[in-house]
């Protein structure tokens, strides 16, 4: 019986052939596999960016008038205000809801509610700005600095552009300690230059 059984096990043991080793073609077939789904999935992502590539923003101020600290420490400016739109996105956009505020060091110049507008995809459009002004009483510091700017040419305005974030957007903001769908946009311009360029990152505010 032990014969037998000895037997027996010996002849399974040799029936039992050795896995076989991938071949070379199969080894270069998943290989070509992951480079495709690696470029399929990094095409996915370059073209989900691109679709939700926010526009950028330029601003250009007009030649400011109304402003003569010699005369009297309360001056009322008068400009207005040009915002250049570049989409370079796939898909067309459009936007509400921009308030646009000029500031002269800490003293608000001018003011206004951007109209509504939509920009194509991969295009630009240009829109102009009536800011409200009302007249404005300058501190001493400010006075001389304003001045002293008139004179060298270095007069220069702080655009600050205000922008909400639709609801369900998904670039709303969603985390616990964000208690606000507002964005905020800065930038430094001279009246009469051309063109000043936007192209940071919105500054959320939480």
């Amino acid at each position: 019986m032990a014969s037998s059984s000895s037997s027996s096990t010996a002849a399974q043991a040799g029936s039992e052939e050795p896995e076989p080793k991938p071949t070379l073609r199969a080894a270069i077939l998943a290989i070509i596999l992951t480079l495709c789904v690696g470029g399929l999935i990094l095409g996915l992502q370059k073209w989900d960016s691109s679709i939700h590539l926010d526009p950028s923003y330029s601003v250009r101020l007009t030649e400011v008038h109304g402003l003569d600290p010699a005369r009297s420490p309360v001056i009322r400016p008068d400009f207005n205000l040009e915002l250049r739109v570049d989409n370079k996105g796939v898909d067309r956009t459009c936007k509400e809801e921009i308030t646009v505020t000029v500031f002269y060091g800490d003293m608000v110049v001018g003011w206004a509610d951007v109209p509504d507008f939509c920009v194509g995809k991969q295009s630009s459009t240009d829109v102009n700005v009536k800011l409200s002004h009302t007249d404005v009483l300058l501190t001493d510091t400010l006075r001389r600095r304003l001045a002293s700017e008139l004179r060298s040419g270095e007069l220069e305005f702080v655009v600050e552009m205000r922008m909400v974030i639709p609801v369900g957007s998904d670039r709303e903001c969603a985390d616990d300690y964000c208690t606000s769908r507002q964005s905020f946009l800065h930038c430094r311009a001279k009246p009469g230059q051309d063109y000043v360029h936007r192209d940071l990152l919105p500054t959320r505010r939480v």
